[in-house]
């Protein structure tokens, strides 16, 4: 098993990559801001796994995802559908992709799963008490996303 960073660092590689995604897809620099509590109603979840273990997930209203979808594909979605789908797990993924590009100096880097999207208005995602954790919302493009990065203890 290779040597897995500090949440700390880890937390850093995370706004690095959330940097980047979002200069590259959007233009756009992010603010980083507490959790908002109106990001939800979707999800978009990249499970980690070898070098580290755990996921990474970004949550998000559907309203905002419908924007993001838009500002990606210059079009409009009024609701969610299976393109929108597709937009957010894309930018989990790029999110996944750079973050791991990030984290590249430890010894194995880890791998990430096809992300999977989660909808509805009441669930919630859970992880074991020792895992370590790193959320905070992000506010760009008019939109607020949550980000939820745990990483299991081994």
């Amino acid at each position: 098993m290779s040597e897995v960073p500090e949440i700390s660092q880890l937390e850093s590689y995370l706004q690095d990559a959330i940097k980047e995604v979002w200069g590259t897809t959007f233009g756009a620099s992010p603010e980083f801001i507490a959790p908002e509590p109106s990001a939800k109603g979707m999800s978009s979840i990249i499970g980690i796994s070898e070098g580290m273990s755990g996921f990474l997930a970004i949550h998000v209203s559907p309203e905002d995802a419908c924007k993001i979808a838009g500002v990606m594909l210059g079009d409009t979605y009024p609701e969610v559908d299976d393109i929108v789908c597709d937009a957010i797990g894309e930018i989990s993924n790029m999110l996944g992709g750079s973050l791991k590009k990030f984290s590249g100096k430890f010894d194995e880097p880890f791998k990430i799963s096809t992300p999977t999207i989660v909808r509805g208005k009441d669930y919630e995602t859970h992880a074991a008490e020792d895992a370590k954790r790193v959320i905070f919302g992000i506010k760009a493009i008019s939109v607020c996303i949550t980000v939820q990065l745990v990483i299991y203890s081994h």
